[in-house]
């Protein structure tokens, strides 16, 4: 999809732009509640700094902030599956010292 945006001081209450950027965020992104934070994410940085909207690639400067916030999402779920995975080493070690008691 490729839709012109325009900069607005009404971004943070833009549904269309909010719609625009949770299809892009549910692309990347494997829950609801990762795409909301990816797209209030996105939003907070551009009403930060609006002149990253600036100039013809606006579309493509939205969708890299946009991208950005999804891997940082991916990320933090990769490392919460490992950390949930990873087995108590003291239990392990104290279980294995039992056995060869």
């Amino acid at each position: 999809m490729n839709m012109s945006l325009t900069p607005s001081p009404d971004i943070p209450q833009d549904p269309q732009l909010r719609a625009l950027l949770r299809q892009w965020a549910s692309k990347l992104v494997d829950s609801e509640v990762a795409a909301d934070r990816v797209v209030q994410r996105t939003i907070n940085v551009i009403c930060d700094s609006p002149e990253l909207l600036d100039g013809a690639q606006m579309n493509e400067a939205l969708f890299a902030i946009l991208r950005r916030y999804a891997f940082d999402e991916n990320d933090l779920k990769a490392s919460r599956q490992i950390t949930g995975a990873m087995p108590d080493l003291g239990r392990v070690s104290d279980k294995e010292g039992t056995k060869s008691n």
